[in-house]
């Protein structure tokens, strides 16, 4: 995939441009649209989305300027490419990864209804965490009643927030594969119940 980003900046400068997508559900649908079609040229990016193609060009510049994609050609029409997000975050206790998934996730909360609510119920922090369960849970490692215990949630909740956040995981992290071992899962889920 992409380099990381902004890899000659500041972890600082990094941060705030990853905030910058985070709070701008039409940046972090770009970012997503530029991720899907690998290295797409404005006018391909225009055709996926509501804005405008003069928004877009400005949204690019921005995204460019901020180091989360790159220009990949110099023959017009330029041509971009996403570039890897992998942060870590420590708040009061808590570790959070930002990556591509979550920009996705953000992204596709405004046209799935189960994202937005989970959003609006828990923040993003909350979606953040999620995706740490569903990457488990695609891996079999994880399922929906220790997520549901462990975060205080309904079970019906916690498996449908993972089954959505599972059909992100699986476009946007291909590597992660699905391993499933029934009794090691079941051992699991015993060991964690009686704790």
């Amino acid at each position: 995939m992409a380099e990381s980003a902004v890899s000659h900046s500041h972890p600082l400068d990094t941060m705030l441009a990853v905030s910058d997508v985070v709070q701008s559900e039409r940046l972090a649908q770009l970012y997503t649209r530029v991720l899907e079609l690998d290295s797409p040229t404005v006018e391909e990016l225009a055709e996926g989305l509501e804005s405008s193609t003069t928004t877009v060009y400005e949204d690019v510049k921005h995204l460019v300027d901020i180091g989360l994609i790159e220009r990949v050609t110099d023959t017009q029409p330029h041509r971009y490419r996403a570039r890897q997000v992998d942060m870590t975050i420590q708040a009061g206790g808590e570790t959070f990864q930002i990556t591509p998934t979550l920009l996705v996730a953000l992204a596709e909360s405004q046209s799935n209804e189960n994202l937005r609510l989970y959003i609006d119920r828990h923040g993003v922090s909350g979606l953040a965490t999620a995706i740490e369960y569903a990457r488990a849970y695609t891996q079999s490692k994880m399922n929906a009643r220790i997520m549901a215990r462990e975060q205080e949630i309904p079970v019906l909740e916690a498996e449908t927030i993972l089954q959505e956040l599972q059909e992100i995981i699986l476009e946007t992290e291909p590597d992660l594969s699905p391993s499933l071992d029934l009794e090691e899962l079941d051992a699991d889920v015993d060991e964690r119940m009686d704790e």
